[in-house]
């Protein structure tokens, strides 16, 4: 049903998702910076009237370069004979790579920002390749410019914070994007592709009624909620039976958000590259050629273990807890076909193991914890100076975790 004969009811569903989901992203990357100290905000001295009504034509400046690519580019070279629509994307990215930094006037590009252009080119040419949908990706851009841009005065592409408030970024350009700004930095681009996921899906999740989508969501948050409360019970148990057994003691208690959002830049990113490498890359491989999931975990496994013995300083309990940990998770990916539950268990012990409880991770001592430990034994029980993960009681901790998802899973399965 048209309205007033020009923008159809459907457009304008395009038009709120695209902007709505620029928004939630806009804001969640900002308070994601202020929490990491990635950004420091004070108020601006503009008048916010003058900021918003210039903030419209600001991000239209930005998207004209962008609709270009999308318009033109994009479509002539869906036309050519690839053989897969997805050849010609990345045609388009690598093409969106080399020109927009031209087109917005940006030098000296670092190959960290190029990554993150390539990166945002793909998550907004996707709609179009999908369903010829450029409202989608133009409502997306302009609301993200809007929001980071005109509100908060972070740096957007060629486009200087200008906004409501004022904003100093203090962090790694790595992490920062320099002057492209947060959205094609590290965050933004675990962001894009978080976003990338949802416009992947967006017509199942207009059409599909609030029951499937509250379903969807239902699922994921539970397989993420019971890897956490799973990971984070195994390593809560093998912090005790570490005091109970004298292995170590507590030092201090000090509870501070600055170790854990700490471990929101440094850890989860680690959390989602390996489960992605080890789930999608290895696993899935595996079992698309052998067609039996436990096969499949039990080969990653090995190959897993195999590799990690072939790195230097490691010993024969760092390669078994590398083991179980993998069962763990690949177990949790087999059954339920998605790495929300692999990344939870992950992350969990990755947090509680020395943000939370100050355990030495990976050979090296947590500065930063709730809990201080002083190590009193060093034993193969403590795992010494490597921590729990060269430690018999955090191969123990290990092995109950794989046991609950095992459990968890047949029960799923049932």
């Amino acid at each position: 049903m048209p309205i007033r004969g020009l923008i159809s009811v459907d457009t304008w569903r395009r038009v709120a998702l695209g902007a709505g989901v620029g928004a939630v992203f806009g804001v969640v990357l900002t308070a994601f910076l202020l929490l990491t100290g990635a950004v420091s905000v004070t108020p601006g001295t503009l008048s916010a009237t003058r900021v918003l009504v210039e903030s419209l034509t600001r991000a239209c400046e930005q998207l004209v370069p962008w609709l270009l690519l999308w318009l033109v580019v994009l479509p002539a070279l869906l036309r050519v004979r690839f053989g897969q629509p997805w050849l010609a994307l990345f045609v388009y990215v690598a093409l969106a790579v080399v020109l927009m930094p031209r087109a917005l006037d940006l030098t000296d590009v670092s190959s960290t920002q190029l990554l993150g252009i390539g990166i945002f080119a793909l998550v907004t040419g996707l709609p179009i390749v999908r369903a010829a949908d450029v409202w989608l990706s133009a409502s997306f851009l302009v609301a993200l410019h809007i929001v980071t841009v005109s509100l908060v005065g972070l740096p957007f592409g060629s486009s200087a914070g200008y906004g409501v408030l004022e904003s100093r970024v203090t962090g790694d350009v790595l992490l920062t994007g320099g002057r492209l700004g947060p959205v094609f930095g590290m965050f933004g681009m675990l962001g894009c592709a978080w976003v990338a996921g949802a416009m992947l899906q967006y017509q199942r999740l207009i059409f599909a009624g609030v029951a499937g989508l509250a379903r969807s969501r239902r699922q994921a948050l539970g397989d993420f909620g019971f890897g956490l409360i799973v990971s984070a019970a195994c390593v809560s148990l093998m912090f005790m039976a570490m005091l109970l057994t004298q292995q170590s003691r507590i030092a201090a208690i000090a509870p501070s958000l600055a170790a854990v959002a700490q471990s929101i830049t440094t850890r989860l990113p680690v959390a989602i590259a390996s489960q992605w490498l080890f789930a999608y890359a290895l696993v899935s491989v595996i079992k698309v050629v052998l067609r039996r999931g436990w096969i499949a975990v039990s080969l990653a496994t090995i190959v897993s273990a195999g590799l990690h013995l072939s790195m230097p300083g490691t010993t024969i309990f760092t390669a078994a807890s590398v083991a179980v940990m993998a069962i763990a998770t690949g177990a949790a990916f087999v059954t339920t076909g998605r790495l929300w539950m692999p990344i939870a268990l992950s992350y969990g012990w990755l947090l509680c193991e020395g943000p939370i409880f100050g355990f030495a991770s990976g050979g090296l001592p947590m500065r930063l914890s709730w809990f201080r430990q002083e190590t009193l034994q060093y034993t193969v029980w403590s795992g010494g100076v490597h921590g729990p993960d060269a430690s018999l009681l955090g191969i123990i901790a290990r092995v109950i975790m794989a046991v609950a998802v095992i459990a968890f899973a047949r029960k799923d399965t049932k």
